[in-house]
């Protein structure tokens, strides 16, 4: 274990071409650490160092980022089996202008957002779209809500369970705040929304909800578990090689032919383009039921399933084709008991 911790941290350095300190933060008593807060090694820490959240019962609350940080919490090995995950309830990712700080660049890697209901988002960006933070990684989190607040780019979502939304913060309109070269690669996810600034990579995802208030996505090996239509107000976005289990994939009102990815999008200028899109097709999940992420599923297709070629270049559609195949085992922990309970699919 210790060995993968510190072969991790090699590469997370090599890979920001920088070198700094390495903190270990818990908020059990009995546990060896430099700092009992996240909040208080994220101030003492320097730009680019790294903090190793130990797993724990207890929430270690919110957090302020006001600096480029990898924050690794305990839930990012498949090692882990047993124990708790590292809790946080908010990252505000902010800058200080004063200070001359920005949290852009930043690395978020492991760490379980519980829910609560009410809540705010988990991941916010500073509300002022004069602000951008850039270059953020979200990597193997288990989290309800993201919102971008301000402006925010080039932001990379890969393996996390994302149980709730992720609103881009741009709608129709003269203003320029929002999110923009946003990459999202082989997540489980439920709904995205409010991207319309032409630029998101939505690639090997398993798509459980809708996507809404969507311009200028390209979208590729995906598959769109909903029954019913998932796009509303989608368009001048391109569709290849993605799977959706309904028939139809919009609005009758609003799209020329409701039952292909490609389509005239009528409610408003532009048009949905793509091409070996398949519709009303089951992937074919199979059931595992000792790796149990969702329960009782974890999104691998069976041997017989259409999805394993039926991608871009003859690639696997879903989680585990792609670049970045997800990660099975390192969501396994038994403090979780249900991360995806049945009433989500309703939102949005």
């Amino acid at each position: 274990m210790k060995r993968y911790l510190l072969l991790l941290f090699l590469l997370l350095i090599s890979s920001l071409h920088v070198s700094g300190a390495y903190y270990v933060v818990s908020n059990q008593p009995e546990v060896e650490k430099d700092f009992s807060s996240i909040q208080s090694a994220i101030e003492r820490a320097s730009s680019y160092d790294t903090i190793f959240v130990k797993g724990s019962p207890m929430n270690y609350g919110n957090v302020l980022l006001e600096k480029p940080l990898v924050l690794i919490g305990e839930g990012f090995s498949a090692d882990i089996n047993t124990g708790h995950t590292a809790k946080i309830t908010r990252i505000l990712f902010t800058a200080n202008p004063y200070r001359r700080t920005i949290s852009s660049g930043s690395i978020i890697i492991g760490f379980e957002f519980p829910y609560f209901p009410g809540q705010r988002a988990n991941l916010i960006t500073v509300a002022n779209e004069n602000i951008k933070i850039e270059n953020v990684t979200i990597e193997r989190n288990w989290l309800w809500f993201v919102e971008i607040a301000g402006s925010a780019e080039g932001w990379v979502f890969r393996n996390n369970i994302i149980r709730g939304w992720i609103k881009g913060g741009k709608k129709e309109g003269n203003n320029m705040a929002g999110a923009s070269g946003f990459v999202m690669q082989n997540n489980i996810l439920n709904s995205l929304m409010d991207f319309h600034q032409d630029q998101i990579m939505i690639e090997n995802n398993i798509i459980l909800g809708r996507l809404k208030n969507i311009k200028g996505a390209l979208l590729v090996n995906n598959i769109f578990t909903r029954d019913k239509y998932f796009l509303e107000d989608v368009f001048d976005s391109r569709f290849n090689n993605n799977l959706a289990v309904s028939k139809q994939v919009g609005k009758e009102i609003c799209y020329e032919n409701p039952e292909l990815f490609e389509s005239a999008y009528l409610c408003s200028k532009g048009a949905n383009t793509g091409s070996s899109n398949l519709t009303g097709v089951e992937p074919g999940f199979v059931f595992w039921p000792t790796d149990d992420i969702m329960g009782g599923t974890v999104f691998k297709l069976s041997e017989g399933s259409v999805g394993h070629t039926a991608g871009q270049n003859g690639d696997e559609m879903g989680i585990f084709g792609g670049e970045y195949p997800f990660p099975a085992n390192a969501f396994l922990n038994p403090e979780i008991d249900d991360p995806f309970p049945s009433f989500v699919t309703s939102i949005y």
